[in-house]
């Protein structure tokens, strides 16, 4: 979240140095494949993110970008795509906004790390979500050599992207301040596909030297983040002891002084109930 976040909490907000995650790369990932662009003669856009973050808002500025990148592909995953409902649903929506349909690729999720991870060889440019950016989507593509271009935000859920490629460092170009932007730059990169290939080829390295992946000094971080949180929590209860005992102390002045029911010893009125009686009474 930015320092001047507008969000209210009723947690006390407790920040990371450097990013807010590490990233450990999966076993199963294969070799980085070159950029299909290269050999297709097109740009491939690309987006694996929950069907559900793909909103009205994310589809309209995806057809803006595909119609001002001619011939451009637009590949899709996501788990509903298994339904052929969902798949005209959606390719009708995105005919509606004037992208044909044959030029979206539709696929359900597939079995195995692997194999899910090996698709991100068809793609040139991930295209994040917002105002719900990817996570983990976002980490694979980046391990699988596919550049993402995402937006900031005004919550975290929206700067996530951002973070990450932030963490992965000289990924400013892939950063967009607003839809207008996020659409200028996909239309500017689908356009240079010899800065694609090359970017394609050394993001791995890159973001393995980041620290990004860097778990140690990530959770360096976290501890020191928990031990500066039970600081804060001794010293408020110390705090709140002392105030205790400060309210206990009034009170007891209070009622020495007579603004109570508490009587003095020796004051006389600790008389017991038969001194009080009448005269009369028996002794």
């Amino acid at each position: 979240d930015p320092v001047d976040t507008t969000q209210t909490f009723t947690e006390h907000l407790a920040r990371l140095p450097g990013c807010f995650l590490s990233y450990t790369p999966s076993t199963e990932a294969g070799p980085v494949a070159p950029a299909p662009c290269l050999g297709s003669g097109y740009v491939t856009f690309g987006c694996f993110n929950t069907l559900a973050k793909v909103t009205p808002d994310v589809r309209n500025a995806w057809a803006r970008i595909m119609r001002s990148v001619p011939n451009s592909r637009l590949l899709l995953k996501a788990k509903p795509f298994a339904c052929q409902t969902i798949q005209r649903r959606f390719l009708s929506a995105m005919e509606q906004l004037g992208v044909e349909s044959w030029r979206i690729d539709l696929f359900p999720l597939v079995g195995g790390t692997g194999a899910h991870l090996s698709m991100y060889g068809m793609v040139d440019i991930a295209l994040d979500t917002f105002p719900y950016a990817g996570t983990t989507t976002t980490c694979e593509s980046l391990w699988m050599g596919v550049p993402v271009l995402t937006a900031i935000g005004e919550c975290h859920a929206h700067n996530v992207g951002a973070s990450l490629l932030n963490a992965v460092g000289g990924m400013e170009d892939f950063v967009a301040v607003d839809t207008d932007d996020y659409v200028e730059r996909a239309v500017r990169l689908a356009n240079d596909p010899e800065r694609l290939a090359t970017t394609r080829m050394g993001l791995r390295s890159k973001m393995a030297a980041s620290e990004l992946c860097d778990g140690r000094t990530f959770m360096r971080g976290v501890e020191t983040a928990y031990l500066k949180m039970w600081r804060r929590w001794c010293r408020s209860e110390v705090e709140r002891e002392d105030d205790e005992e400060k309210a206990r102390r009034r009170k007891e002045e209070k009622m020495d002084t007579g603004g109570g029911t508490r009587k003095k010893k020796g004051s006389g009125s600790e008389c017991s109930t038969d001194d009080q009686r009448s005269p009369t009474a028996s002794r």
